[in-house]
């Protein structure tokens, strides 16, 4: 939740590095006849300003939740003849961890909600929204500016989205946006409807360079969700409609002939990790500036970008992803200077929380940096599956006669994965496991300790973990202290914790 309070000012020397330059050449001072002297024009323009203000606070708030907003000074200009100094900077803190943002003249510092600083893609992120902020509040009184974008037609954090993905594309984008949060809304036979596009980056097809755009092709807009058969061509994961540059429907595709045709049949790169059902999505737009959205069956609309998925839209707010800067975070902490087996283990593993997280399917991946000394501390000797003889022996001979123990019943399938490490597991089988109640439990060699095992939370953990977060956010929390830990949820997140921390979240 964004917050704002009240510090100290600043000198207005300080001035930040990045500035809206564009925006403030286009700049045409506001000349309107309201009647009633400058004084009125002061109030109006003021209210003016509060209000985009507002909107400023809404979309980091928007955007990102869990941020501090802190509000360093407020020099709002009320005079029309300050307009064209209003315009806003950012730039990072000297703490290199809050970012220095002025709106309106208005100094604020945001402080990011983990205990990491922001990522680059969130700092440009931010820098988006603050020059989105000033366009818009500019096309109240400059036509140049509304012709540019309509601003008063899309919601302003699909606009935000489209400018951080292609400013030169907003309104197709925006409108693309558009046509799959309405569709999100529609059933089709009392189902819920899955479609999608690529929108083209290119003047022209590049799977078809001869085909000429037909001459009556109509805009991808919301309208076209109107026709109940317009759903039915295109299901968003095998099949997409193609939308040209200026925003026309052409053709539809199947997105995994067109991918290979497009840019070959290799794989995606080892650093652009991608949920398995979306390979070909994301690798359609691995160059010449292609974009693909997709409206999943599980009603989430999800943007693909430069061989990556950029934003997805759940839980009414969009979420910048940025899964190559996460995914190199998860393989630095994974391997810390040390060698694992198999060499690519971070990537395995986290393929295997993506595909999960994509299936909606829980699990907990927990990778021990010491097994010998964290084992005994976090698994129960029933759940491991390299156990001790004796001490299974001993365990059976304690219990009732006449009912099966439920060691032994935890016990019956360890032998299906005994003496195999990571490396001859296949990925769909350590899916398999990792799906069953409980973590997924090795260690930087590659060898699997347990599956499905209860961990043992000890008594020291921060009583506000416990009682705010569920079973799997403390049990990893817990096992974090051991190593770098993946958490799956049920809703579709995937998180990152190392050593008692959230990490990020995608």
């Amino acid at each position: 939740m964004v917050k704002s309070s009240p510090q100290p000012a600043t000198p207005e020397s300080a001035a930040p590095s990045w500035r809206d330059d564009e925006a403030s050449a286009r700049f045409t001072p506001m000349n309107l006849s309201l009647g009633g002297g400058t004084q009125l024009r002061g109030r109006v323009l003021s209210r003016l300003v509060g209000f985009y203000q507002k909107l400023f606070r809404q979309l980091l708030d928007h955007f990102f939740p869990e941020g501090l907003l802190e509000q360093v000074d407020d020099r709002s200009f009320i005079r029309f003849d300050d307009v064209a100094r209003g315009y806003g900077f950012c730039e990072l803190d000297e703490d290199g961890v809050a970012m220095n943002l002025t709106v309106f003249r208005t100094s604020y510092r945001f402080y990011p909600g983990a205990p990491a600083p922001f990522l680059e893609s969130e700092r440009r992120l931010l820098q988006t929204i603050v020059h989105l902020i000033h366009a818009r509040f500019q096309a109240i009184y400059d036509p140049t500016a509304q012709a540019d974008s309509d601003f008063s037609r899309y919601a302003l954090e699909d606009l935000v989205v489209a400018h951080a993905l292609d400013p030169s594309r907003l309104n197709v984008i925006a409108s693309a946006l558009e046509v799959l949060r309405v569709s999100g809304l529609s059933t089709y036979e009392n189902r819920r409807i899955s479609t999608g596009a690529l929108l083209l980056g290119t003047d022209y097809d590049p799977t078809a360079p001869q085909r000429i755009k037909p001459a009556d092709a109509q805009p991808y807009t919301a309208r076209l969700s109107s026709l109940k058969r317009f759903h039915r061509i295109c299901d968003g994961i095998n099949t997409v409609f193609v939308v040209d540059r200026e925003g026309d429907l052409i053709w539809p595709v199947e997105i995994r002939r067109w991918a290979d045709q497009a840019h070959g049949e290799d794989p995606l790169p080892d650093h652009l990790p991608c949920p398995k059902p979306y390979h070909a999505h994301a690798k359609a737009t691995l160059h010449n500036g292609h974009l693909c959205v997709v409206l999943t069956p599980f009603q989430e609309i999800k943007v693909f970008h430069q061989g990556s998925m950029a934003f997805a839209y759940s839980d009414a707010r969009w979420r910048l992803l940025d899964i190559p800067a996460k995914f190199a975070a998860w393989r630095e902490a994974v391997e810390a200077k040390q060698t694992t087996d198999p060499p690519d283990l971070a990537a395995r593993i986290f393929r295997a929380a993506l595909n999960l997280s994509e299936g909606r399917s829980g699990a907990l991946f927990v990778l021990l940096r010491d097994p010998d000394e964290s084992l005994s501390r976090l698994v129960d000797v029933s759940d491991l599956i390299q156990h001790d003889e004796e001490d299974e022996e001993e365990n059976e001979t304690a219990m009732p006669i006449g009912r099966p123990p439920s060691q032994l019943a935890k016990r019956t399938l360890h032998h299906l994965v005994r003496d195999q490490t990571l490396s001859q597991l296949d990925g769909a089988v350590m899916e398999s496991l990792a799906r069953v109640d409980g973590a997924f439990v090795t260690d930087l060699r590659g060898r699997l300790h347990a599956f499905g095992a209860i961990l043992k939370i000890p008594p020291d953990l921060p009583t506000g973990a416990r009682a705010v977060e569920g079973a799997r956010t403390a049990a990893a929390l817990a096992a974090s202290f051991h190593g770098p830990v993946l958490k799956v949820s049920e809703d579709g997140f995937l998180t990152m914790f190392l050593a008692g921390r959230r990490i990020w979240e995608i």
